[in-house]
């Protein structure tokens, strides 16, 4: 029996984590929208190993190559403690760019 794997596709996982954000900004009064959206999409960001690396492998394009090999555009320009930590900033700053470069939150923040 063959294994299927859903493909990832980055625009359908941004959506859901704006979805979320959204929903979370409707459900109570949040002074610091920001704060909100830099802990739902630290939260999206995989902690185990195999996690960062699988996550890591399934981008594409100059997504990938923003999380292997850092951006430009990525605020913390340092090293992490270990490759492993490193990828994790690296996705945590292309979800976070990704996020608040969509049209519903640049509404909300």
């Amino acid at each position: 029996m063959e294994e299927t794997k859903e493909r990832f596709i980055m625009h359908n996982f941004i959506e859901e984590i704006v979805s979320e954000i959204e929903e979370e900004l409707k459900d109570g009064d949040h002074s610091y929208p920001q704060d909100i959206v830099t802990e739902m999409v630290d939260g999206y960001v995989p902690v185990y190993n195999s996690g960062v690396i699988e996550f890591a492998n399934e981008l594409e394009g100059q997504d990938w190559s923003d999380v292997w090999l850092g951006a430009s555009y990525m605020e913390f320009q340092h090293e992490g403690e270990n490759i492993i930590r490193q990828l994790q900033i690296n996705i945590f700053q292309l979800l976070y760019e990704k996020v608040c470069s969509h049209e519903k939150i640049r509404e909300l923040i």
